[in-house]
């Protein structure tokens, strides 16, 4: 086996860890939990030892995609939906079990921006900002062909600016931030409050509801993506871009989603006179951006 790195992607529900070689190739992976309960580290340490085991090249690195804040000069990561992961040192923590001083942390919606960039649906963008619609909402900007990381490398922290300052505090203690609204579990429970019923309480089965037609659902969704629609124009007048590119398991639930977001996103922006041709795509690397991503960081000859 040829170089290779081992790509990490910490998200608030699981972790996926896999082996991806110089041609962006995704040899062997697997998926650990980070719910409340679980061993966090314990078991992405057993998931990583077990897939080195099998490999017989030179890991040149590890490329770490994490929900944020991080902490770049500490290489520390504070992710706000793991809460007994505060400051952690993941850095250090990979550097020793690997046996490499090259670790490269970006942000989990960073990793999947550069991703979707360089093999995915942004290929031909020179600005996009790139988001993850799941358990949380994160972002990452490319700006003049480059993944911009801010000073910190916390640039595009999309799920925590807010829409609404009158609106319902955060899990990160900030009032109406964008997750709070257009996140996964926070459209089903906005779905639960107002009348849906359902066994299974996760945005899977509000997405079925709502192809069914079900009223509760269909609202649910359509708030959340107002809500989102009004976060994605905010940056982009900022900003002064038009492409998106959005991924996640809350974007791959189709039409259901996609059709409220576009025509709410069109609607935001005719306001600004200037964001007339906004382009919205869906990520074309699915549940696999933010390994491609994070293994960037260590395998892309084109980085800073």
């Amino acid at each position: 086996m040829p170089n290779f790195a081992l790509a990490v992607d910490i998200g608030a529900t699981k972790a996926a860890l896999g082996i991806v070689d110089e041609k962006f190739q995704i040899l062997d992976k697997v998926e650990v939990p980070t719910g409340a309960g679980t061993e966090i580290w314990r078991d992405i340490e057993g998931a990583s030892k077990s897939l080195l085991s099998k490999t017989n090249g030179n890991c040149i690195g590890v490329g770490i995609g994490s929900a944020g804040p991080l902490h770049l000069d500490d290489g520390q990561i504070s992710p706000v939906n793991i809460p007994n992961w505060r400051k952690f040192p993941i850095v250090n923590k990979f550097a020793s079990l690997v046996g490499t001083p090259n670790v490269v942390l970006h942000g989990d919606a960073m990793a999947l921006a550069h991703a979707e960039y360089r093999l995915g649906a942004g290929q031909d963008a020179n600005n996009m900002l790139g988001m993850v619609v799941s358990t949380g909402i994160g972002g990452g900007l490319i700006l003049g062909g480059k993944l911009f990381t801010g000073v910190t490398g916390n640039a595009s922290y999309f799920g925590h600016h807010t829409i609404s300052f009158e609106g319902k505090q955060c899990t990160c203690g900030r009032i109406g931030c964008v997750e709070t609204y257009a996140s996964g579990p926070k459209m089903v429970e906005h779905a639960l409050s107002i009348g849906w019923q359902s066994e299974q309480h996760d945005f899977r089965n509000l997405a079925e509801a709502a192809r069914k037609g079900d009223h509760f659902a269909i609202e649910s969704i359509d708030r959340g993506t107002l809500a989102l629609a009004n976060a994605i124009v905010n940056v982009l007048g900022i900003l002064d871009i038009n492409t998106v590119v959005i991924g996640g398991g809350v974007s791959q639930a189709g039409d259901i989603y996609w059709n409220p977001l576009r025509k709410h996103v069109l609607h935001e922006a005719k306001f600004a006179g200037f964001l007339e041709e906004i382009d919205l795509r869906p990520a074309k690397l699915d549940r696999d951006a933010g390994l491609l991503g994070a293994a960037l960081g260590v395998l892309d000859n084109e980085r800073e």
